[in-house]
């Protein structure tokens, strides 16, 4: 199991601030409460001690209520993978990046320089990618199926998923009879029943409605819950829009929102693993586009990062995701701000690598330039090493005033750990680049996808496997 990079060292909330914040989470939780249009969460919430209201489906949670969902959800567990090498250990404070996000309705073409309709193999594409690059924890859609049958391309983006990756997948969850076809083919990937049950593999992602609201199209979580799959829970209030236009209220809301699902999800199952999503969403007010790279947004995560800390729930929020079109500058500046600010503050899982256009489409090779961005945060992320060894005065006093350090035993034993070594970017002479064509980042990194992509699929499931989640996709599409 990974158990990832320490981190959460970056704050922006007193103590008193988050005192603050809880309680006005609290005080809406309980008025005006949440507006729940499913009968059996509401029945769940009345037979756990909630004021539900069955005409209106108001559901008052009062805050001891709140109290006893904090003290039944684990601080700490494991998010499987197929492979067990690859689980993660999902905790406040430890660090992990993944590919992708929701179905992006188109993708970056990189022979075109534009976006276009996406293909079911552009869906299993971005997988083979997402797999074999190092600093991608988790693996969440790119693209989607957009060449199969519109009602289906969901169930073809988890089929490709599941066949070409062995980490943690992360998909979205609606209502009951879709989510129990998806985790039907997550068993079939699974091995079976029982395989699935002691190490699901599929976190659902349960997406409430802001302000307030828990649809009916998510009863899926109670199916997510019974099977013992993480649940992510995510609510997206929106700054402006769903949402007040003041980060404080924002952040009231959105622990509101959030309350509302550890109270659902523990009164469904004691002690059911729960990740705390939360995005702090801005609306631009000039263009009415949903901001991916902006500060604000970004000092909303790291805000709410403190928050999960202080509620001891993993946190899972965008990061990697940009609103450039290109896989250029502008794309790889959002990036880094999005992904170090998330890291130094703590957020445990950070979405949207490979992600651009808030949202619009992904792009394979922006997901290549975020692995080695990753790679650059990690190594920032293991600080600095004092001792004896490191500080290395017994070599100081041995090479002495101008003298040099390179042919000293102690710089060959140190300097792999202690230097930063490029996987992707480039530090050849200006004469090398100009020699090798002088190609900009995103031509490099286009070729690193079509090398990866040249090799047979690193991750084939077996023949059992093979055959049963065709069984369980044929079965899903020809679902009435």
């Amino acid at each position: 199991m990974k158990e990832g990079i320490g981190a959460g060292s970056l704050k922006f909330l007193s103590e008193s601030d988050i005192q603050r914040i809880h309680a006005a989470g609290l005080s809406l939780l309980e008025n005006p409460g949440i507006r729940c249009e499913s009968g059996a969460v509401l029945e769940v919430f009345k037979k756990g001690g909630a004021r539900v209201n069955a005409n209106t489906g108001m559901v008052s949670v009062e805050p001891s209520m709140v109290e006893e969902a904090l003290k039944w959800a684990p601080k700490s567990f494991g998010v499987c993978g197929r492979d067990p090498e690859m689980d993660l250990l999902a905790k406040c404070g430890r660090v992990y990046f993944g590919m992708g996000g929701s179905s992006e309705p188109s993708f970056y073409d990189f022979a075109a320089g534009r976006p276009r309709k996406p293909t079911r193999r552009d869906m299993e594409n971005c997988t083979r990618v997402g797999q074999a690059l190092p600093n991608i924890d988790f693996i969440m859609t790119l693209c989607t199926s957009a060449d199969m049958p519109a009602g289906n391309c969901f169930y073809y983006d988890l089929e490709a998923i599941l066949r070409n990756t062995t980490k943690p997948v992360v998909f979205s969850i609606l209502d009951r009879e879709y989510t129990s076809r998806l985790i039907r083919m997550g068993i079939a990937a699974s091995g079976g029943e029982s395989e699935f049950r002691a190490r699901p593999n599929i976190v659902g992602f349960v997406t409430p409605v802001s302000p307030m609201i828990f649809p009916k199209m998510n009863e899926g979580v109670i199916d997510c819950v019974k099977w013992g799959m993480p649940v992510l829970y995510a609510p997206g209030p929106m700054m402006g829009s769903t949402g007040p236009v003041t980060l404080a209220g924002l952040l009231s809301q959105t622990v509101a929102e959030i309350l509302f699902g550890l109270v659902m999800v523990q009164l469904l199952k004691k002690g059911a693993p729960l990740i705390f999503k939360m995005d702090s969403d801005v609306m631009d007010l000039s263009t009415g586009q949903c901001t991916y790279g902006s500060p604000d947004q970004i000092l909303g995560r790291a805000a709410l990062a403190q928050i999960g800390e202080f509620y001891d729930i993993p946190t899972f929020t965008m990061g990697g995701g940009v609103e450039s079109k290109l896989p250029d500058s502008e794309a790889a500046a959002q990036a880094m701000m999005g992904m170090l600010v998330n890291a130094l503050s703590g957020i445990t899982f950070s979405q949207c690598q490979g992600t651009m256009a808030s949202g619009l489409y992904g792009s394979i090779e922006q997901l290549v330039i975020c692995d080695e961005l990753v790679h650059m945060i990690r190594h920032l992320l293991k600080g600095i090493s004092i001792t004896d060894e490191t500080l290395a005065l017994d070599v100081i006093r041995k090479v002495g005033p101008g003298g040099n350090f390179l042919v000293e035993d102690h710089t060959l034993a140190n300097f792999r750990n202690e230097l930063f070594f490029p996987k992707l970017f480039q530090r050849q002479s200006i004469e090398h680049w100009i020699h090798g064509g002088a190609r900009p980042m995103a031509d490099v990194a286009h070729d690193r996808v079509e090398a990866i992509l040249s090799q047979p699929p690193s991750s084939p499931l077996d023949e059992t496997a093979e055959k049963e989640l065709s069984a369980a996709l044929a079965e899903a599409i020809h679902a009435p």
